[in-house]
């Protein structure tokens, strides 16, 4: 079973003591997916927010090969969406709402596209269902590169990855998945299968042209993004039948995190209508 946490009321609840959660049809809940190299946790303010203010349940979800799990040697979008499924039968979950931002945003539209009716209504952050170019090379050898063995505290682990990795906010997101264990060192996200899947997750699996759903979707994305732009939205009608598109001025693909109060009400909105 794949890691998740459970945000009820505005705080992170222990599902083992509400086993009851997800058991009405009546409640209203909300899967969240991380990106590559990401983890539930950094959604976790977001989290709150919406179900203090919202009344929806929210769970964060830690894919394949992140935040801690057990690390698996294969790793492709369809197998996540076979742990995702795990997770929903293990929550007794048969409707619910999804928000997948970059690789869980690809994941998010995988799910709706095949399995529609398990989804309400979904958020696609700043990806699009297409193949990009696989230019995360210098990020995971980066990694790699990194010798845990000489690191003697984040800080250190920073300057020794700015040799490799200029921009500060890249290296702090990437540093989260370091973890100190008896005293060293040790990734807590699992680099050789993300860089043997590489080519995997930056491409769109191969569906069906007649896979197409009128589920009710928002793509937000940002303006300094590469990732999603106006040529972008004719491929998304392809699949997505009643599809809306929302841009951030002045963010970029962690455009969560640059605007996050602008993500957040669009979010809100949306799913509340």
């Amino acid at each position: 079973m794949i890691n998740f946490e459970i945000y009820k009321s505005g705080r992170m609840i222990r599902y083992q003591e509400n086993t009851q959660l997800f058991y009405t049809k009546k409640i209203n809940t909300l899967f969240i997916f991380h990106g590559l190299y990401g983890r539930g946790k950094n959604w976790q303010t977001f989290a709150k927010k919406m179900s203090e203010n919202e009344k929806i349940i929210v769970v964060t979800v830690d894919l394949r090969n992140h935040g801690g799990n057990i690390f698996k040697e294969n790793m492709s979008y369809t197998l996540m969406m076979e742990d995702i499924f795990h997770l929903f039968n293990y929550l007794k979950i048969k409707k619910t709402n999804l928000l997948g931002h970059s690789m869980g945003g690809k994941l998010a539209m995988l799910i709706t596209l095949l399995r529609p009716n398990y989804i309400n209504k979904l958020i696609i952050a700043d990806i699009a269902p297409i193949n990009y170019i696989n230019d995360n090379q210098n990020i995971i050898d980066a990694l790699f590169n990194l010798d845990l063995t000489l690191v003697r505290n984040r800080n250190h682990a920073d300057e020794l990855l700015s040799n490799e990795i200029e921009q500060k906010f890249l290296r702090s997101f990437l540093l989260q998945n370091i973890k100190l264990s008896d005293g060293k060192y040790k990734w807590s996200i699992n680099l050789t299968s993300i860089k043997n899947a590489m080519n995997n997750l930056r491409s769109f699996p191969k569906i069906d042209k007649n896979n197409k759903v009128d589920t009710k979707s928002l793509c937000i994305y940002g303006q300094k993004s590469d990732y999603v732009n106006e040529d972008h939205f004719q491929i998304f009608k392809n699949y997505f039948l009643n599809i809306l598109f929302h841009k951030i001025n002045n963010a970029g693909h962690f455009l969560h995190i640059e605007n996050p109060d602008e993500f957040y009400e669009v979010s809100k909105n949306f799913f509340k209508d």
